[in-house]
């Protein structure tokens, strides 16, 4: 199938094809583990995405491979994960190579139709060996100055995750966050826009048990008291973290009243094993400076990997979708 699925898109002049099969992703996946923990990012964003298929999610997610590495899971692999996330101006991009010469990735983002260059993308945590890339495919396609937001990529191994301590504190109860919480994560947000509360819920109600928050006893109880009575007893947390689309961590927030008590830590610790408690290593964002989210992640246990940018592209105007 996956030779076949090469010819196609060989005829078609693509230099990506596109993952239809369950086993063809596993196959990306397993070569992108060679690069740990450089791919973490695209890697648990593509095994989230594979789960959230499999349990027959409507999400508008296609995964993408280089046309002329077939299903290797050995030697050069190169990914591209697109999600066109509803209620959202920009798509979201993910994209990465192990390929040191970084020569499929450049094909694909200057001539692949399967990168939406005619709509604003956001391209996320890109490594800092592919960021010169995709910049220059970026002024190619029209977005001479796309906005840079640099971060240093953190990370844990799972087996370090599986083994964090997460105590309780005393007058604060530590529980899961739901679909209902999504817009308590879109006021912590410092880039709230329209449609991302909206994208928050999603993520919550699609990844249950890795986003976490801690609430006051006396608003645990009315949430509790209101349990099944739809938009009733909501209350605010007054510290979160959000389990994320792309496997890991972000979003972390204390509120101004409940700071320097330790609970952005105590929420990272669960969050983080949690998600080792699904099989994946930890990874997170730090947008620098920002001294106060790398103590707490440094308290946690997390070390630095690499730079990392999000790149915000903006298409020309009247840019033309791409032919099929």
């Amino acid at each position: 199938m996956g030779t076949a699925g090469v010819v196609v898109a060989e005829e078609q002049g693509d230099s990506l094809r596109e993952l239809v099969a369950d086993e063809e992703v596993e196959c990306l996946l397993e070569a992108l583990r060679k690069d740990f923990p450089h791919s973490v990012h695209i890697h648990n964003r593509i095994a989230t995405q594979l789960r959230w298929r499999r349990q027959g999610d409507d999400q508008d997610v296609s995964i993408y491979r280089a046309a002329d590495e077939g299903d290797r899971t050995e030697g050069p692999a190169t990914a591209v994960s697109v999600w066109r996330v509803a209620g959202m101006t920009e798509v979201s991009v993910a994209l990465h190579s192990t390929d040191p010469t970084l020569s499929a990735l450049r094909r694909a983002l200057r001539h692949s139709r399967h990168v939406p260059w005619h709509l604003p993308v956001n391209f996320e945590s890109v490594h800092e060996r592919c960021l010169p890339e995709l910049m220059a495919a970026a002024r190619q396609h029209g977005d001479p100055a796309p906005r840079l937001n640099a971060t240093h990529k953190m990370f844990m191994t799972r087996e370090a995750a599986l083994k964090l301590d997460v105590s309780a504190v005393p007058g604060l109860v530590l529980r899961p966050l739901e679909p209902r919480h999504a817009k308590a994560v879109d006021d912590g947000w410092a880039y709230a826009c329209p449609g991302s509360e909206g994208m928050f819920a999603a993520v919550l109600a699609r990844n249950p048990g890795l986003s976490w928050g801690l609430f006051r006893e006396e608003d645990a109880a009315v949430e509790d008291a209101a349990a099944g009575e739809r938009g009733s007893g909501d209350r605010e947390p007054v510290a979160l973290i959000l389990g994320t689309w792309y496997g890991g961590l972000g979003i972390l927030y204390t509120a101004a009243s409940h700071r320097r008590r330790g609970l952005g830590e105590l929420v990272t610790r669960a969050a983080s094993r949690a998600l080792a408690q699904r099989g994946l290593d930890v990874h997170c964002n730090i947008v620098y400076p920002n001294p106060a989210s790398a103590a707490t992640l440094a308290k946690v246990g997390f070390e630095r990997v690499c730079d990392c940018t999000w790149l915000h592209y903006k298409p020309p105007p009247s840019s033309p979708p791409p032919s099929r």
